[in-house]
């Protein structure tokens, strides 16, 4: 039996780091680049995407696992392939679809750790006729990342899963929270559901505070950026501060902290254990360029988790 299948994307990322970058934090200012050329220091080419990233997270956790993505057997798809090739987590469900077209973005990031995501679309959302639902090995946990707003796969799964006895954690993208009804009425089937601040104050509102304690997920967790994160379940609030590191990049931290917190869970860790291993590994992750570049193992995580 696998601990954990991630599903979600698997795209190709390409990191420019310039101190030419003035990037503002989000929902506050915007990057403005004049014509003319704006030097680069820094080139790093790395596979992204929700279901990858957490996969090599969890898979270095020395978690079993799995992941399910779908990308083209383009330059792109074929680079994702050969990188993903030297990680070590089960890889036949990633589907290289021939004449697809990998999903692409190139991340702006500036000296402050803040980036710019530039995103081009390829062919690579999940559709129901081609996901391997039987031939998917039972496993502990399913861990969903955001399925590009095909929030009927999303159901699907999750139906899935709960059939098969599986413990299943949700990380909604933008796309998937609009669908505010129809994603309501599956969160009553979440072990864990995780969102971030500005996901959090859309899908309930300014006092989302109070109502995540009142979610019929089994544990709600709201991430607050440098502000830490914080945790809602049984009826209660547990907050945590962050694991303090100079940023680097922010790309992944997202993708990171649910690995932290999964584990955690799954290695049999409470509440507030959990939730300080999620802080450390989203910590490690931004110290690094690139989303897996810092992502630990379990010996360094819960080495560096006791002494913080």
């Amino acid at each position: 039996m696998l601990d954990i299948i991630t599903i979600g994307s698997a795209t190709l990322d390409v990191f420019l780091r310039s101190s030419g970058f003035k990037i503002g934090k989000r929902g506050r200012e915007k990057l403005v680049l004049e014509g003319g050329k704006v030097e680069v220091e820094e080139v790093f080419f790395q596979s992204g995407g929700g279901a990858t990233n957490t996969a090599v997270g969890f898979s270095r956790l020395g978690l079993k696992t799995a992941a399910v993505a779908r990308f083209g057997d383009d330059l792109a798809g074929q680079w994702v392939a050969k990188e993903l090739g030297a990680e070590k987590f089960d890889q036949r469900f990633l589907l290289q679809i021939k004449g697809d077209k990998t999903d692409y973005s190139t991340i702006l990031v500036g000296d402050n750790g803040e980036r710019v995501i530039l995103v081009a679309r390829g062919q690579s959302r999940l559709e129901k006729k081609i996901f391997p639902f039987s031939k998917l090995p039972p496993s502990r946990w399913v861990y969903l990342s955001s399925l590009e707003g095909n929030v009927s796969l999303l159901e699907k799964i999750i139906f899935w899963a709960k059939e098969r006895g599986s413990k299943i954690a949700l990380n909604p993208g933008s796309r998937e929270l609009k669908e505010k009804r129809r994603l309501k009425t599956l969160l009553p089937l979440l072990a864990v559901l995780i969102v971030n601040e500005e996901e959090a104050s859309a899908f309930w509102g300014r006092n989302w505070r109070g109502a995540i304690k009142r979610s019929p997920a089994k544990i709600t967790v709201v991430t607050l950026g440098k502000k830490g994160a914080c945790l809602a379940a049984e009826g209660r609030l547990i907050k945590e501060t962050i694991f303090k590191t100079k940023t680097i990049d922010a790309t992944g931290a997202g993708d990171a902290f649910s690995v932290g917190l999964i584990a955690g869970l799954s290695w049999g860790k409470n509440l507030k254990e959990s939730l300080r291993l999620a802080m450390v590994t989203s910590g490690l992750a931004v110290g690094n360029l690139g989303a897996k570049t810092g992502l630990p193992t379990k010996k360094q995580l819960l080495k560096l988790a006791e002494n913080v």
